[in-house]
């Protein structure tokens, strides 16, 4: 029920109108990927909501690792949330898998007439429960892979659950985080890889126009690590398959995916990230 006391409104009612944080994780092997930098953009979404965590960033991490354990699976996705009052709770279940020719032929997405939240009414850092927008692009891509999302001057931001990049002359290029587009995690990684691998990368804004003429162009997130962009709104990108960049990519990904999840204090998993490859992905 709803009550008005004074000037405020208060929820007493298993749902928070958006007002909740969460993260969504990858285990591998019973090994959770960048567990850490999870952590702290949960932390930080929770502070711009003003949404109390009721343990420590160590007594969270203990939590995830107890109940990925008693969980039994080793290969995982991990849903952790925080409500408004905050109450933690973790989902484990086993991760999505997606056919291996997505992953060698790549897939088909498309701009949608949604465009994407202004960043003067809501926190397009945090990561929220708030996802009505994301809904009605989805709606309206029906038949396609993701929608991606243009801002209001008409800009490329991300998908609704995947950031976008694209790869022209060997330049690696995403939108900037000051259009709207939440950092992910995986976005990070690709950035770090890119560096590593001497490729040139540019974070700043594109148009369609631009992301037509693209040679390559692929999708990023926890649970597609880096998926080929194929077509977008009916347009071949590059050769219309997986492009060497994006290629090299994934599978220098992959072989640094241990890096990233160490082994749980007290643990004693020695696994090789090499030529790990779970269910529905493929170097």
């Amino acid at each position: 029920m709803l009550q008005a006391t004074g000037y405020k409104l208060q929820a007493d009612m298993p749902f928070d109108f958006g007002h909740n944080v969460f993260e969504s994780m990858r285990a591998y092997r019973g090994r959770v990927f960048c567990l850490e930098e999870h952590l702290a953009r949960l932390a930080e979404s929770a502070k711009s909501l003003q949404i109390k965590i009721s343990c420590s960033h160590e007594e969270l991490r203990q939590k995830i690792l107890k109940e990925l354990e008693a969980s039994g699976l080793k290969d995982a996705y991990i849903r952790l949330s925080i409500d408004s009052q905050g109450k933690i709770s973790i989902i484990i279940r086993p991760p999505r898998t997606y056919p291996k020719l997505f992953f060698k032929k790549g897939v088909k997405v498309i701009a949608v007439p949604t465009s994407k939240n202004s960043i003067s009414s809501l926190f397009p850092q945090a990561k929220t429960v708030n996802f009505l927008n994301g809904i009605m692009a989805k709606i309206e891509a029906r038949g396609y892979f993701e929608a991606i999302l243009l801002n209001q001057q008409g800009f490329i931001t991300e998908g609704t659950v995947s950031n976008i990049f694209m790869v022209k002359e060997k330049i690696i290029i995403t939108p900037p985080l000051y259009l709207g587009v939440l950092p992910g995690i995986t976005r990070k990684r690709v950035l770090e890889l890119a560096k590593k691998l001497d490729i040139e990368v540019k974070e700043t804004p594109f148009s369609r126009h631009e992301l037509y003429n693209a040679d390559e162009a692929f999708l990023t997130n926890t649970s597609l690590e880096i998926m080929p962009v194929a077509y977008i709104d009916g347009r071949k990108i590059g050769t219309g398959c997986l492009g060497k960049v994006t290629k090299l990519l994934h599978k220098k990904f992959r072989q640094g995916i241990f890096t990233h999840a160490p082994v749980p204090q007290g643990g004693t998993v020695r696994d090789s990230a090499h030529g790990l490859c779970p269910r529905g992905f493929t170097t």
